[in-house]
């Protein structure tokens, strides 16, 4: 049986998904209001079945968002999701709560060198297996 559909729960869940995967820590009350109206403006043309399955998918799943936006970002880098991270990275780096995580952070040398090591190695591995993942989502809403 399917709960009934709520459209402004399901903005404010993706504003607190899409928010922790940006930032590491749940959005406050007003970043998650700011979302929402932005995502009923921005977003409120009905997009392709496969594009909101994804994004369905992510807000159900918050574990496979980093490896969705990685597939997303290499094969469809104008997808819902990417726009509605996109959104969200945008009202996040501009509220003084979290600006500071967007700002660069000193690094020195050999730790700067591993951090980009481990970061490039960690986003490949997330397009490997978000690319099968995007697509068999997508899919399912074919």
């Amino acid at each position: 049986m399917n709960a009934a559909v709520d459209p402004e729960r399901d903005l404010e869940d993706e504003a607190r998904v899409f928010g922790r995967y940006l930032v590491g820590r749940p959005p406050s009350a007003a970043i998650v209001a700011r979302y929402v109206a932005a995502s009923r403006t921005l977003f409120a043309e009905v997009s392709p079945p496969g594009e909101r399955a994804v994004v369905t998918f992510a807000r159900r799943r918050p574990w496979s968002v980093g490896m969705l936006d990685a597939a997303a970002g290499l094969v469809r880098p104008g997808s819902l999701l990417r726009g509605k991270l996109l959104v969200m990275g945008a009202i996040l780096e501009a509220s003084p709560e979290c600006a500071e995580d967007f700002l660069p952070r000193n690094a020195a040398g050999v730790a700067f060198l591993v951090s980009v090591a481990l970061l490039g190695t960690l986003a490949v591995l997330r397009a490997v297996i978000g690319i099968p993942l995007h697509a068999a989502v997508a899919r399912s809403a074919a």
